[in-house]
């Protein structure tokens, strides 16, 4: 099947592969961090950036094709390979500092780097010699991590969050297995289940047993979690693990019972599950919130349990993430983080303020933290590291971003057989074979900012296939009409939260026009005893998308709504294109500009994705609006 999309969804990806993906001085430096042995000094994570670039760069080729990116990760791997050492040893730790902070989780990445690349890798000398780097990679780590004697425990190899970190690379030990069929790889695959995840509580077995929300876990890092239960659904598939399954699926239900914001993505204090869905709409807390590293995880996460299950659910969960979060942290107008952004280590500004600057450097193509509240994007960056001697540095959700904006486009369409399955509607062209037939689709659309999609079809002979058309959570009220070539329509109202399929024989010229309900609707904080004003805030939903306060565009921003709660309760909401005059050049930035009135009272919202883009307080926005 042939892809190209248009709309935000294909600008997000080809924006990250043009400003990051390309940038040959952004591979140099991450690949570099294996000359020496950097996180000696501070145990830290500068081994993850390289396997986190090639995931994501990996996955954004299999949707561009774009040969000048695939040149590139090609010679990234070779400078990687020449790292490695003869022993098998692919660090940014010494043999002295080795299997501590870090070490694994970096070492994690650097093996699901190498089999991304294996994955796209279209020679088959060089696909040979990177599995067998990355066997011997992993032989290493076997030989001095495990239950033997004289080996360390997995959940020893770190102090940081009893182990999580090191446990996740159950995940890429599981797919090298699936490669190679190489026996004593999944045998340690099951050794890491067996040692539970975490070194004091075992997190899968608790998964299983479902008697905790994970934010009563002992160990509550969001991503890192999230990273060991991909892991384990890997694992129980290859092993045929009914009780693995079962554990998984608790746990991503137990999340999203929990733990589901607004706008998607996880985690309200830090980096942290805390009952984000309670804590979300909080007044006391005015901290970092909902990193970008756990939204991309939880999307691959969501997208590993419909490829598991084939419930729409997950689609719907990953269209949330992405609308907002996702396209809400890409840095599309090139800002700088200001005074405003927080730093770790007082120095790190001038390494910051040093490489954005640099002709060879990169600007971010990320934000790392959204927020609900009002507030400004750009107040950290997360995962943070200084390099080359303070000249440069990189950061985790810098480098995971590329894996988001990858995930959406391919996770579109789907093609098999005699049935093409719509996932996700944006605009553009497809091409397909059925039964030898090449079929294209033409989609038009201003989806997400309205709910009409159109489908035509153009092939050279009539041919049979189903369509299955996802109808959102969102669309309570919708019309799907199919307008044959001859003029003939058939219209029907399918039910939401569901494919709809239509079975028949396509001919040239059909159309399929879908007109999803947008649902306008308030969404209200959740009662909380140690929060009353959390319970008297609105958000204000349209579509999948949540819009937001800006204050380059309204001075309302951060204000307190002229009504009460209960007043507001019995208000109609009413939503439309906004009539204000606006400059061309404004208008543009957003996707959608609209007058929301509740009642007497009118304010101008946009979506989510498109405020806050400057990352400076001209631009501050909330999500959250407080009433009286």
């Amino acid at each position: 099947m042939k892809i190209k999309y248009n709309g935000i969804a294909d600008a997000a990806a080809r924006f990250v592969e043009k400003e990051q993906l390309k940038n040959r001085s952004l591979w140099k430096l991450t690949a570099d961090q294996f000359a020496n042995c950097p996180d000696d000094e501070d145990l830290g994570w500068r081994g993850e950036y390289w396997g986190k670039l090639m995931r994501g760069a990996c996955e954004t080729y299999l949707y561009t094709r774009d040969e000048e990116l695939y040149e590139i990760l090609t010679e990234s791997v070779e400078q990687l390979l020449f790292y490695q050492d003869e022993e098998g040893r692919i660090s940014t730790y010494s043999k002295e500092a080795e299997f501590q902070g870090w070490d694994m989780w970096g070492r994690k990445y650097v093996l699901m780097g190498l089999i991304s690349y294996y994955n796209i890798c279209r020679e088959e000398e060089k696909k040979r010699k990177v599995i067998q780097s990355a066997e011997r990679h992993l032989d290493y780590i076997m030989a001095h991590v495990g239950k033997e004697s004289g080996k360390k425990k997995i959940t020893e190899t770190s102090d940081i969050w009893q182990g999580i970190n090191s446990s996740s690379i159950l995940e890429p030990v599981v797919l090298l297995y699936r490669i190679v069929h190489e026996k004593k790889y999944l045998d340690f695959a099951a050794y890491i289940v067996d040692c539970g995840g975490a070194r004091e509580f075992n997190i899968f077995e608790a998964a299983y047993q479902n008697e905790l929300y994970p934010y009563e876990y002992p160990v509550v890092k969001a991503y890192e979690l999230m990273s060991c239960f991909e892991g384990l659904l890997e694992y129980s598939l290859v092993v045929k693990e009914e009780k693995w399954q079962i554990a998984v699926k608790n746990f991503v239900a137990k999340l999203l019972e929990s733990e589901r914001t607004v706008v998607g993505g996880l985690g309200c204090k830090n980096e942290l599950l805390d009952h984000g869905s309670l804590m979300q709409s909080g007044t006391k807390y005015d901290g970092i919130m909902l990193e970008t590293c756990v939204s991309v995880t939880w999307m691959r996460l969501l997208r590993r349990m419909y490829y598991f299950t084939g419930d729409i659910k997950y689609i719907d969960e990953i269209e949330r993430t992405a609308f907002n979060i996702l396209y809400g942290s890409v840095n599309f107008e090139k800002a700088v983080c200001g005074e405003e952004t927080r730093f770790d280590e007082p120095y790190y500004r001038q390494v910051y303020d040093r490489y954005t600057a640099d002709k060879d450097g990169c600007i971010p193509a990320f934000d790392s933290y959204s927020p609900l509240s009002s507030n400004i994007r750009g107040r950290a960056v997360g995962g943070f590291k200084a390099m080359e001697e303070n000249q440069a540095f990189c950061g985790c959700c810098i480098a995971i971003g590329a894996a988001g904006t990858a995930l959406v486009p391919l996770l579109g369409t789907e093609v098999q057989d005699r049935l093409v399955r719509m996932n996700l509607y944006m605009p553009g062209k497809l091409e397909f074979l059925i039964d030898s037939v090449p079929v294209q689709m033409e989609i038009k659309t201003k989806y997400p900012a309205n709910g009409e999609i159109r489908m035509k079809l153009s092939m050279t002979q009539e041919v049979w296939f189903e369509t299955e058309l996802r109808i959102p959570e969102f669309s309570r009220t919708c019309r799907l009409t199919v307008r044959t070539a001859e003029n003939n329509e058939d219209t029907v109202l399918p039910e939401a939260e569901k494919y709809f399929s239509l079975k028949r024989t396509w001919k040239d010229g059909d159309e399929i026009v879908l007109n999803l309900d947008m649902n306008p609707r308030i969404l209200w904080g959740m009662e909380n005893p140690e929060d009353a004003d959390s319970a008297r805030r609105m958000a204000v939903l349209y579509g999948p998308l949540v819009l937001a306060r800006e204050k380059r565009l309204e001075e309302k921003e951060g204000t307190i709504m002229d009504c009460r709660k209960e007043e507001a309760l019995n208000r109609p909401l009413k939503i439309e294109n906004t009539r204000k005059a606006l400059s061309y050049d404004l208008k543009k930035k957003y996707q959608c500009l609209f007058d929301v009135t509740i009642g007497e009272e009118t304010f101008l919202m946009v979506d989510y994705a498109s405020a806050g883009k400057t990352w400076r307080r001209d631009t501050e926005m909330e999500v959250w609006l407080q009433t009286k």
